[in-house]
């Protein structure tokens, strides 16, 4: 059972760390309790932390709220068994919402692609506004609004 807690917004992780990438191929609308409704990407991602323990995680970002909603098992696994099984029940919750899910094959993927992946997937940054995308547009629209009060000043 996966439980929403509040404490994460984001999984800054290592190569070394990751054991697991899985990404939604969709983005349905959902509606998470206190965040704002809308369209939604997921990630299933296994993280390897501190004496060999790991654990499963449920990232879904919401790109126009530049938030994101981080779900846990509530466990630290120590077994594989243990891991697999959270791992098909985070799958099994993810597209329970309407999510359509790939395996990223982390560990096959050369190292360039995860360090690719570690720089520019909003599931590895330690906050969802620091997200590239996220600060382009913050951007954009500074540059927007400040080429309209310069237009508007020259009247």
């Amino acid at each position: 059972m996966f439980n929403l807690d509040e404490r994460y917004r984001g999984l800054p992780a290592t190569r070394e760390q990751v054991l697991a990438l899985h990404i939604s191929l969709n983005t349905p609308h959902v509606a998470i309790p206190g965040k704002q409704a809308g369209p939604a990407q997921a990630f299933v991602v296994g993280i390897r932390g501190g004496q060999g323990a790991a654990a499963v995680f449920v990232y879904l970002y919401l790109a126009e709220a530049a938030d994101c909603a981080v779900y846990l098992s509530g466990r630290r696994n120590t077994t594989g068994d243990e891991y697999r099984e959270d791992e098909g029940d985070a799958l099994a919750f993810v597209e329970s919402l309407g999510f359509m899910m790939d395996d990223a094959n982390w560990r096959a993927a050369p190292p360039t692609q995860q360090d690719e992946w570690l720089k520019t997937l909003p599931v590895f940054f330690k906050e969802p506004k620091l997200v590239p995308a996220v600060v382009a547009r913050a951007e954009e629209k500074k540059n927007v609004t400040t080429t309209l009060g310069r237009f508007l000043a020259a009247f």
